[in-house]
């Protein structure tokens, strides 16, 4: 499960994944953290996926196209946990997440999805 480039060197991206799940699992309410999870798994294969077929407007590293496509996939995903509007806040702190690179975003993505559904839930 490693890109070409990973595979002289220890990839860390699924340590990074496991951390976020597990964290989501432990701070937030089930709905939220699955729903958190769930935004993770799916979003970012898919804005990777499309942003390397079809991506063509970058930032840094990724596309808004990639990004784009994940935050509509994780948003239709997350809706089997959470409300419309939660599902739409923690799609688009994910993808955000996932389009500025910060830290893994394997991590970034669970636990940023994750707070920022738990800060809207009790708003």
């Amino acid at each position: 499960m490693s890109r070409e480039n990973e595979s002289l060197h220890f990839v860390a991206a699924p340590v990074y994944l496991a951390l976020g799940i597990v964290l989501s699992l432990l701070v937030f309410p089930k709905n939220i953290a699955y729903a958190s999870i769930t935004i993770a798994a799916v979003g970012d294969p898919i804005a990777s996926l499309i942003g390397e077929r079809y991506g063509q407007m970058h930032v840094g590293r990724k596309t808004l196209e990639g990004s784009a496509a994940g935050l509509l996939v994780s948003f239709a995903a997350a809706l089997l946990w959470v409300p419309p509007h939660l599902a739409l806040i923690g799609s688009l702190a994910g993808m955000v997440l996932e389009l500025l690179g910060v830290l893994d975003d394997n991590l970034t993505t669970p636990i940023g999805a994750g707070t920022a559904m738990f800060i809207a839930s009790i708003l």
